[in-house]
């Protein structure tokens, strides 16, 4: 077990800054996912991990021990690549048994088969061992590479979009599977994705990356709920969260949200609108809510906004219902069971619990703190 740290890393290519005063620090025995979309930095920061690439500057650090200078081959780690780098003249099981029998390894040649065979049997790959790479698909290289990166169990695994090129049923079972490994429940993994449901299911914590640098950290429901930006908001979710432009009043009766664009108000609690004067919230906001947060009635009178359903598509387990008030579309989760014609009239409501205020000139969540 280990925990790893990296400290104000700043990484180049060529003049071009990969990483940015990189920071961040996992806990021991730890399932840490790396989320961010292409180009943040997420498979650079593995390979810093991993020595596989030197920094400009900072700090690379094992349970607390700084490694920068360390070489890879005596970092204990295990990485698998996206791009498989399998041996192509080696069977499944030899490239999958490699890391057992490196210079260094005192394996018997028994528990090298025992190991490579338990691996390979969770993964679902045990037919294919006396195959070669050329004669697999990608879902099943990926799966080699991920059981070589698993068989010799190192302190720290590193996964760089392990389940990118597999399958959805095969993608549902391995996020399962990683959930009950005792290897990865012994060990600290540092998996990277730009997948926000991989993350949101295997992640003990999220760290959310932007232009090589953290921008968030936390438990996936923090993340999902409490984004520390629009940015967050946007990169986690789908369909993805509704904003909306937004003018804080206060008047006699409460304070209320306008919605110039929707033609509608929404009410605010006392307690939500002090919150909001004791961060010195600006008059004018943008207003998050995930679509699973909006409700809709056929009742019109018990509802916040008046809206007419726009598109509405069932996909066996949810309905998405997107529907439009005066010039502003908005899109809600419903049941998939619900039958609704175009350009009927409906109510709306929202749950003021999950609304989420952005500064529109900064784009941070204003009620955002540090836990």
């Amino acid at each position: 077990m280990a925990t790893v740290a990296l400290r104000n890393v700043v990484k180049s290519y060529d003049g071009v800054v990969a990483l940015q005063g990189l920071e961040f620090e996992t806990k021991d025995s730890e399932f840490f996912v790396l989320l961010g979309p292409s180009g943040a930095g997420k498979t650079t920061t593995l390979k810093v991990i991993a020595g596989l690439e030197d920094i400009d500057s900072g700090e690379v650090l094992f349970d607390g021990k700084v490694m920068t200078t360390v070489p890879t081959n005596l970092r204990p780690v295990g990485m698998a690549f996206e791009s498989y780098a399998l041996y192509p003249h080696f069977t499944v099981f030899e490239n999958i048994a490699n890391p057992l029998r490196a210079p260094g390894r005192k394996y018997a040649e028994s528990n090298v088969s025992e190991r490579v065979r338990r691996i390979a049997k969770m993964l679902k790959i045990e037919h294919l061992l006396d195959r070669y790479p050329g004669e697999l698909s990608g879902g099943q290289k990926q799966r080699v590479s991920l059981g070589r990166t698993m068989v010799h169990e190192p302190s720290v695994y590193l996964l760089d979009e392990p389940l990118t090129h597999v399958d959805a049923k095969i993608r549902f079972d391995l996020r399962l599977q990683f959930h009950r490994l005792e290897e990865l429940q012994k060990s600290t993994t540092i998996y990277v994705t730009h997948d926000y449901v991989e993350a949101l299911s295997l992640g003990n914590r999220i760290g959310i990356i932007d232009h090589g640098r953290i921008v968030q950290i936390g438990e996936p429901k923090q993340i999902y709920y409490e984004p520390r930006n629009i940015f967050v908001a946007h990169l986690v979710g789908q369909p993805p969260i509704n904003l909306l432009g937004a003018v804080l009043e206060s008047v006699d009766q409460g304070a209320t949200l306008l919605i110039p664009q929707g033609g509608f108000r929404i009410p605010l609690s006392a307690r939500l609108f002090q919150a909001l004067k004791n961060v010195n919230a600006p008059r004018e906001l943008t207003v998050g809510i995930r679509p699973r947060d909006l409700e809709f009635t056929f009742d019109l009178k018990k509802a916040t906004a008046q809206v007419l359903c726009d598109v509405f598509e069932p996909f066996g387990s949810f309905g998405l219902l997107s529907v439009l008030a005066q010039d502003m579309y908005l899109e809600l989760l419903v049941d998939p069971e619900v039958h609704i014609e175009p350009e009927t009239p409906l109510g709306l409501n929202f749950r003021e619990e999950r609304l989420i205020f952005f500064d529109p000139n900064t784009e941070n969540n204003l009620l955002w703190s540090e836990h």
